[in-house]
């Protein structure tokens, strides 16, 4: 095989982990131009089945939090699974990574598992997972996926389920050896909501959200639920609470720069205000703006908590993690990423991106680049500058959904009726508001 192009199509890029069963390397489907994730199997491994078995299983399903199986191929040495690549890190180094969790955070991963688990439990061959724990969760954005599908079985196999497992996260009658079946799986998901509650602020630790994890986690089976809708439906009930919504993020980033990223991030920023919605900027990248703006004389800058305030403007510059713990927790942030520089994790947790694309045409390459990475995320809203809706009219053709175009403006600082008027039509359609 080819030491950099595998089996004719697959562009390898570097090893990127390795496990039990084999390595797993990073590569570029040469022609689709998208990554992916090749295992590589030794054909004298002891898991080798196990593996082949898990590509088996992927092979069968189709949900959106379950990784996709493209391909499975062979050489004299090895087998290898060409997989669905995600970017993002496990559940456990997450939470880790955060120190502090939000309720809306936990919900939401308990209601996908109950959707993922729903979905495996009653498609054509029933899959029993058996093995859920935060390694094998994986968040990227504000979503999450199952990986590691190793000792999952399909119920059909007469409940011949593997023995192992992590003993902290498996159902009781699992560790007793005894038949496990899809409430098994049910107890799962309470372990990780149980899991995720150590990382709740104590405000955010109510009774209820206790009660509920407690009846999933119950060691008796006829004592849990039994299904995966009804703890969905009690998880859903906690979620539609208002106090649960603190903090939305609006991303802004433009697929080069130049091109206003910042001005509109800024407009933004005062609309929002202006309509008694608090909002407060943040500046994500190195430009050096915000700097700038704080020398001016107008400006209030106050230097202890860095906040710069100036007509209708709420925002900081870019000065270091220590900052940060001063920016508003409540509220909208409106995080200005400037020229796009590929997918970051912060980018993918916000609740609506502004993608500002170049409208010249020496720069139409460079944004569509950026409209391949982002298009896939939700709650994108595409949009072009400087009035130019020729430009936006382009592009919604080529893209086949409505671009916005952001009307020539020459203050940021001002809301024209024309920018009002935007920005009202855009976050009311794109669904934003959370009333």
């Amino acid at each position: 095989m080819n030491q950099n192009i595998w089996f004719g199509k697959y562009e390898m890029i570097r090893p990127i982990g390795a496990g039990a069963s084999g390595q797993v390397y990073l590569a570029r489907h040469q022609r689709l131009q998208q990554l992916r994730a090749i295992k590589c199997i030794p054909k004298n491994s002891a898991y080798r089945w196990q593996s082949l078995s898990e590509a088996a299983i992927l092979k069968s399903l189709n949900h959106p939090a379950i990784p996709v199986i493209y391909d499975i191929e062979e050489d004299e040495e090895a087998f290898y699974l060409v997989e669905e690549y995600i970017m993002g890190e496990s559940l456990e180094a997450y939470v880790l990574h955060q120190n502090l969790i939000s309720n809306t955070f936990l919900l939401k991963v308990g209601m996908t598992l109950c959707d993922v688990f729903q979905y495996l439990h009653t498609c054509d061959t029933p899959v029993v997972y058996q093995d859920l724990k935060p390694e094998h969760i994986i968040v990227y954005g504000d979503q999450i996926k199952i990986v590691d599908f190793g000792i999952a079985s399909f119920v059909s196999q007469d409940n011949l389920f593997q023995a192992y497992g992590t003993a902290r996260y498996a159902a009781p009658e699992k560790l007793l050896g005894s038949p496990v079946d899809q409430v098994s799986d049910l107890y799962g998901i309470g372990c990780i909501l149980k899991f995720l509650w150590d990382f709740l602020p104590s405000e955010q630790k109510t009774a209820r959200l206790q009660t509920i994890i407690g009846k999933a986690t119950q060691a008796e089976k006829k004592k849990r639920y039994q299904s995966e809708a009804d703890l969905f439906r009690d998880l859903s009930e906690l979620s539609q609470k208002k106090h649960l919504q603190t903090t939305q993020k609006i991303a802004v980033i433009a697929s080069q720069s130049g091109i206003g990223a910042t001005h509109i991030a800024i407009s933004c920023n005062v609309y929002l205000n202006s309509i008694g919605k608090d909002a407060f900027y943040i500046e994500e990248h190195e430009s050096g703006h915000m700097a700038q703006l704080s020398a001016q004389p107008h400006v209030k800058f106050d230097r202890v908590t860095k906040r710069i305030s100036y007509r209708g403007f709420q925002g900081t510059a870019r000065t270091g993690a220590a900052v940060e713990q001063k920016i508003p927790t409540e509220g909208t942030q409106i995080l200005d990423f400037g020229a796009y520089h590929g997918l970051n994790y912060e980018l993918e947790t916000c609740d609506l991106i502004i993608a500002v694309l170049g409208s010249r045409l020496w720069q139409q390459c460079q944004a569509m680049q950026c409209v391949d990475q982002l298009k896939h995320l939700k709650n994108v809203l595409f949009m072009t500058n400087y009035g130019d809706s020729r430009s936006a009219k382009t592009y919604a053709r080529q893209l086949r959904q409505s671009v916005a175009c952001f009307p020539l403006d020459e203050d940021p600082f001002f809301v024209s009726d024309q920018k009002r008027k935007l920005f009202d039509q855009l976050l009311n359609q794109k669904g934003w508001w959370k009333e």
